[in-house]
Formats: structure tokens, C-alpha cells, sequence
């Protein structure tokens, strides 16, 4: 149970109204809560809140408009605008209900003789760690996940239920790979050798720095030569396809349903919207943004570039093309009208 003053502090604010309010919960504009706190971004939510749910404190980023010694109608929390989205954060960790470790190596799972177990970690029913795998200190490792041989999970790790991790790959501190995740498997690499597909062996592995998230039922593929490696504090949503040999510079952010092809480059900051697709061996440099559904084919991506359509096109150039093709139908009649009347 928090009050109103001690949120204030987490969150470097200004309390106006009673700092003594005790507040148990967070809620949404359209399902508000006694005692809660909501996050109030612009004057239009405020003014379309149930004004008669009560208490209720209030996070703004300018101080409310009442008179001194007027009761107002809520108690409220001034941020600072740029501060806003940090002290939702803070606040929504405050309230969160984690997972807490309990550091027990379930009797159901099974560990090679050969794997070290570092300190307080926690392994769920049923998961299997393999052959010269380290597990660092307070790493947990959910039901059902396989750790195969050769492998590294960091410290502090959270790995859930259902993930399977392949050999050699290292997974550095603090990361967080959720349900369904396949990280190692085979890159898809075939040669025709006299008509027939032939499978190019992948003896690489996975290099995954600290700090990254990985989304459910994400693949990265493992390398052919060397490692495909995402770096650190890279965000991947879910359902994404990392292929083989893909670098990923550190900051970048992978929406949902990317799919990113072999021998990829991408550098720092990027951020890829949905349903992206990367043709094999081109260079994305930093800073660029990839719009949803962008089909990016160019084997070099200039920094800070921002991209969309199918296929890709700077935003500018995407714009001009957007506004034109509604207009090509009438262009078309425009044309054979001008041509008959020449006899063309």
C-alpha cells in the first residue's frame, strides 16, 4: 500500500491535495478505481473521467486549476511533461506482481552432471540443462525449457516456461525470453548440389548481450560460421524470425511479425514497426526507422533514414507515390480519352 506522497517521491513529483490519500492499485481512464492512481496525459481525459468515483489521484504534467483552499475534486501529482512516461513506468513497477524466484531446483528436472548451477536460481518441473551449461546466480529457468549442451544464461536471467535454447548459446545478465522461443535452431542455408537441395551445415552459434527482452515464440537462428548476436537492450516482440549470422546493434527495437534475413546488419537505434521484411545481407546504420509492412530489398539503409511501403521507399518519395496512385485510374482514361482523340 502506497500513499500519495510516497508515490510523489518515487516519481520526483508535486503532491497538490492530501498526501496522506492511500492508494492501492493503478487503473485506466475507462475503468477507474476508489483509490487508485491514474496517469492523465491530456485535458480531454480528464474531462471525460467518472467524476464521481472518488478518491482518485491523479498524475498530470501541469497543476490543476482551482482556487487555494478549494477542496479539489481529486488529488493529483504534478510531473514534469518530459517526465511523464518515466513516472508511469515507475509507477507501474511499483504495482506489478512479479514472479518471485523461490531459488528451489525442482526434483522433476534434469541436469547434466557436467552443467554448474550457480546461487539462488530457480528451476521449474520438468526442464533439462545439458552437458558444460552454466547457469549464473539468480537466474530462473521456467517448466518445461530446455538448456542444451555448451550454454551460458546469465545472471539474473528470466527464462519461462516452454523455451528451448539450443547448443552454444550464450545468453548474458538480465535477460528475459518468453514462452515458446527458439534460440539456436538451424539457420535456413541450402545449396542445389546436381538438383538437390543440400543442407549448409551451421556450426555457429547465439550471442545474446545483456539487458535484452525476447517476445514468445520468437526463432533466432544460430550462425552458419561465428554467431548471430543481438545486442545490448535490443526489445523483440513476438513472432519474429531472426535468421542466421543477423547482427543487431545495441537500443534497436524488432516489432512483431519481422522477419529478418540471413547475413542482416542492423545497427543502433533502429526500429523495425510490424511485419517488416529484410532481404538477406543488407545494412541497416543507425538510427533509421522501417514503417509497418515495409518490404526493404536496398543493400544499404543511410543513418537516420526513415523508410515505408512496398517496396521500401524514403518517406518522402513513399508520400508522393501514396498520394498518386489513387489518381493513376483516372490518369489511365485521361490518356486513352486524349489518345483516340488523335487517332493515336
Amino acid at each position: 500500500m502506497y500513499t500519495a506522497g510516497s508515490l510523489a517521491e518515487a516519481i520526483g513529483g508535486m503532491i497538490v491535495g492530501n498526501k496522506d490519500r492511500e492508494i492501492n492499485s493503478i487503473c485506466s481512464p475507462d475503468l477507474l478505481n476508489p483509490g487508485a492512481v491514474l496517469l492523465v496525459r491530456n485535458k480531454k481525459v480528464y474531462d471525460n473521467l467518472d467524476k464521481t468515483v472518488k478518491p482518485l489521484c491523479l498524475i498530470v504534467d501541469i497543476e490543476p486549476d482551482f482556487e487555494a483552499g478549494e477542496d479539489p475534486e481529486f488529488d493529483y501529482i504534478v510531473v514534469d511533461p518530459l517526465k511523464m512516461d518515466e513516472a508511469f513506468i515507475t509507477v507501474l513497477s511499483l504495482f506489478e506482481k512479479k514472479e518471485t524466484p523461490s531459488g528451489r531446483i525442482s526434483d522433476n528436472a534434469s541436469i547434466d552432471p557436467g552443467a554448474s548451477i550457480g546461487e539462488n536460481v530457480t528451476v521449474g518441473d520438468f526442464v533439462f540443462i545439458g552437458n558444460n551449461t552454466e547457469v549464473k546466480d539468480g537466474a530462473y529457468i521456467g517448466h518445461n525449457t530446455v538448456i542444451s549442451r555448451d550454454c551460458e544464461i546469465g545472471k539474473g536471467c528470466m527464462i519461462y516456461p516452454n523455451v528451448t535454447i539450443y547448443p552454444a548459446t550464450v545468453i548474458k545478465d538480465n535477460v528475459i525470453v518468453h514462452s515458446g522461443v527458439v534460440i539456436g535452431s538451424d539457420g535456413f542455408s541450402y545449396s542445389k548440389i546436381n538438383g538437390i537441395n543440400r543442407k549448409v551445415p551451421q556450426v555457429g552459434g547465439v550471442y545474446i548481450e545483456k539487458d535484452v527482452e525476447i517476445g514468445s515464440n520468437t526463432t533466432i537462428d544460430r550462425a552458419t560460421i561465428g554467431c548471430t548476436r543481438i545486442g545490448e537492450n535490443v526489445k523483440i516482440d513476438n513472432l519474429v524470425q531472426i535468421a542466421h549470422n543477423v547482427e543487431i546493434g545495441k537500443n534497436s527495437i524488432i516489432c512483431a511479425m519481422c522477419g529478418v534475413s540471413g547475413s542482416v546488419r542492423i545497427g543502433e537505434n533502429v526500429i523495425l514497426a510490424g511485419d517488416v521484411g529484410l532481404a538477406d545481407h543488407i545494412v541497416i546504420e543507425d538510427d533509421v526507422y522501417i514503417g509497418p509492412k515495409a518490404g526493404v530489398m536496398k543493400k544499404v539503409v543511410k543513418k537516420g533514414d526513415y523508410y515505408m511501403g512496398y517496396p521500401a521507399k524514403d518517406y518522402k518519395t513513399w508520400k508522393e507515390y501514396s498520394a498518386t496512385f489513387p489518381k493513376l485510374k483516372g490518369m489511365y482514361k485521361d490518356v486513352r480519352r486524349i489518345k483516340s482523340k488523335l487517332g493515336l
